[in-house]
């Protein structure tokens, strides 16, 4: 069997990585080749209208709503805890800090305890996420199936307008096409630096700010199912190159953007003090200081007020937090987020922890894009461009991790942790797992 193939150059410029992936296949979507007027074999002494730009505006839809779903997903990293591995309080007595917990406490999920007055606490982490999947579908092999623009009017009769819902007829409109996805790389290299300052004995300020490197590598392409005018005419008539006949056409980006993300800033007043038990509330401010559209932040303000509750009985202790992400410039996607998470001390230097991480979207956002629309002159095959038209979709998303690993502290006012993040459904956009791993200074 014999396939011809057109390529279609991606430009490696300062585009980002959203309008790299909106530009495939030309910026355009799928736009065929220019035709000159030929033979109309259903109505002698006519000619077959140009068909450049009959798939364009459903497959510019596609690719548009991809992006507005990729977004806000793959920018959504877990936070750390604000609590640091020690936590003290100052003896007046002694005139020294001691200890006020020998729980190295939980690496996601916020414990009360706070780092003690005057103490600072200093650490960086590095995470690496390979998204693999979307809604529990395959990245790689995602396809799109694309229809026929409602081009001209019924059996191709009358002048060009709007106002006529005949998809189908003429029957060169039941042509399809695809887009395939036969490699879809999206990666995060995610170096984030955090601190703690201890404001009172029972307030903390913290900050988390990350670093993000992120490429994405795709290779996508597009095939031409002329099944429909080829039954009726004998020939195909929709090309990527008509004098060649070629059906099918690729197109790819590889590229890779480095950038800062979302900071965050957060403080927590221990309100409940306890030898076993002990609770704590606060507020966190996350500002769009990442690049939405190279997936490196959310691209909305958001204002949470969050708490946190622990049992440390011995060496097992419990951990509870939850929260609400306000979103201040979409409300549609604040979220609800929440933690379960228990720490195994197997000596008072090296705990293994099992956390439980969530966020449930309370509502549904609605994401939207702007398609350009195009018809074609029924006689002369001109190209005119028509009103642009919004489509619209829904997302909500229930996000849920496993975490597990370990913390340890080697030495004094050093502590380092690694983990393990695991999906447990498959909502969003999704990888197998994600390594990460962090060390922290107390000062």
């Amino acid at each position: 069997m014999f396939l011809s193939w057109v390529v279609l150059p991606t430009q490696v410029d300062a585009r980002s990585l959203s309008h790299q992936l909106n530009g495939l296949f030309g910026g355009n979507g799928v736009w065929l080749d220019v035709q000159e007027p030929s033979e109309n074999p259903w109505r002698p002494g006519t000619f077959f209208p140009s068909h450049t730009a009959h798939f364009s505006s459903d497959s510019l839809a596609r690719l548009g709503l991809l992006v507005q779903q990729l977004a806000p997903n793959a920018a959504d990293f877990p936070a750390l805890s604000t609590a640091p591995g020690f936590t003290y309080t100052f003896n007046p007595e002694l005139d020294e800090f001691e200890r006020s917990s020998n729980s190295l406490g939980s690496v996601f999920v916020e414990r009360p305890r706070t780092i003690g007055a005057g103490r600072l606490a200093l650490g960086v982490s590095y995470a690496f996420v390979d998204f693999q999947e979307l809604d529990g579908e395959d990245l790689d092999g995602l396809n799109f199936n694309l229809t026929h623009g409602d081009c001209c009017k019924a059996s191709g009769v009358g002048e060009h307008g709007e106002g006529f819902p005949s998809h189908g007829d003429p029957i060169f409109e039941k042509d399809t096409a695809d887009i395939i996805f036969d490699n879809f790389s999206l990666e995060s290299h995610v170096v984030s630096f955090f601190g703690t300052y201890g404001i009172s004995e029972r307030l903390d300020i913290n900050f988390l700010l990350p670093v993000v490197s992120t490429s994405l590598n795709v290779r996508a392409l597009a095939r031409l199912n002329n099944e429909a005018s080829s039954k009726a005419f004998g020939r195909g008539i929709h090309y990527f190159d008509n004098e060649a006949g070629v059906t099918l056409a690729n197109d790819y980006i590889d590229s890779n953007k480095a950038g800062i993300g979302d900071l965050l800033l957060r403080t927590k007043y221990h309100l409940v003090q306890y030898t076993e038990f002990n609770a704590a509330a606060g507020l966190a401010l996350r500002l769009p200081t990442g690049d939405e559209d190279d997936f490196q932040g959310l691209g909305d303000t958001v204002v949470s007020p969050f708490f946190g509750a622990s049992y440390e009985y011995d060496q097992f202790h419990v951990h509870v937090s939850g929260g609400i992400d306000i979103n201040g410039d979409d409300l549609d996607r604040s979220r609800v987020r929440y933690g379960l998470g228990a720490s195994y001390h197997v000596i008072e230097e090296l705990a293994f922890i099992v956390d439980i991480i969530g966020s449930s979207q309370l509502a549904t956002d609605k994401l939207s894009v702007e398609i350009r629309r195009h018809r074609n002159d029924p006689v002369t095959g001109e190209i005119f461009e028509l009103e642009p038209v919004t489509q619209t979709a829904g997302l909500r998303t229930d996000i849920i991790d496993l975490a597990i690993g370990f913390k340890a502290a080697p030495f004094d006012s050093f502590t380092l942790f690694a983990q393990f993040l695991v999906p447990l459904n498959n909502d969003g956009l999704r990888t197998d797992f994600i390594p990460m791993g962090g060390l922290e200074f107390s000062f």
